[in-house]
């Protein structure tokens, strides 16, 4: 049987969401007259924006660990930080999460804060193409060079802000985000631009993490850029932004979930 590729999609201008054009090593923008680089094969939606003093430092930390972050000894240090089950094999568990949430869907996925394609590169198939973005051209970097290493097809990065994706209105048909929904300053902001960019009734997959007692939670009480999710007031923030449907499993202070693009929500 015949598999059918899925179509790629445009990028749009961040800020004016209309689609962008081609150039040479650049998008442009024929609305606002903005002008978005490409290096490295990876589009650059912030080379006009600046980052909050917060997002600076943690694109500096994820340029600094992008070689190693996927490596066995930085992903058993985070797992035993956040006391959950797993060990190394942690990002394996939480890539069948996302496989298992997404199984059926085809087409355009996005993956938001995707670091060096981690969950990207397991979930992309024929059938599906997956556009992943982050602030850190680190990992980006790093994931494209991972991409080419394991002839991964389908998978396309870019630079860029949860809060203002480079995509038109209701494009995907589904979305996840790993480990960073707690990065995000203003969640319920970051979720409505998330939803934006999805089809009515489309999947959001989601890892991210709970209040606790664990190393972790300590260490993200001292940053007033972290923070942890109680259940109720996450779906709280879930609902004022478009989604319903919240089903959430925990494991130590680890949170999974998934929701809906509510159907009539645009």
């Amino acid at each position: 049987m015949e598999i059918r590729r899925a179509t790629p999609l445009s990028y749009a201008c961040p800020k004016c969401k209309r689609p962008l054009r081609s150039g040479d090593n650049a998008l442009y923008c024929n609305e606002c007259n903005r002008t978005y680089p490409i290096a490295d094969g990876i589009p650059d939606f912030l080379s006009q924006t600046s980052l909050t003093p917060a997002a600076l430092h943690i694109a500096k930390v994820m340029d600094f660990v992008a070689p190693i972050y996927e490596s066995r000894l930085f992903v058993s240090v985070l797992v035993r930080l956040s006391g959950v089950r797993g060990g190394s094999r942690f990002m394996d568990t939480i890539a069948s999460f996302h496989s298992e949430t997404l199984k059926g869907i085809t087409g355009s996925l996005l993956d938001v804060a995707c670091g060096p394609a981690t969950y990207s590169r397991r979930i992309a198939s024929p059938s599906r193409n997956v556009y992943g973005i982050d602030i850190s051209m680190g990992v980006l970097k790093q994931g494209m060079t991972y991409i080419a290493r394991d002839g991964v097809l389908g998978v396309h990065l870019a630079r860029a802000r949860v809060e203002e994706l480079p995509f038109e209105n209701a494009v995907f048909d589904g979305a996840i985000c790993s480990g960073s929904l707690h990065l995000f300053p203003d969640t319920v902001l970051s979720l409505h631009e998330i939803a934006r960019t999805m089809k009515p009734g489309a999947l959001l997959s989601v890892q991210t993490f709970v209040a606790g007692k664990t190393v972790i939670n300590r260490l993200m009480q001292k940053r007033s850029w972290l923070h942890t999710f109680e259940l109720a007031k996450l779906q709280q923030y879930l609902t004022e932004a478009g989604f319903e449907e919240f089903r959430p499993e925990l494991d130590g202070i680890v949170l999974t979930f998934s929701a809906l693009k509510a159907p009539l929500c645009t």
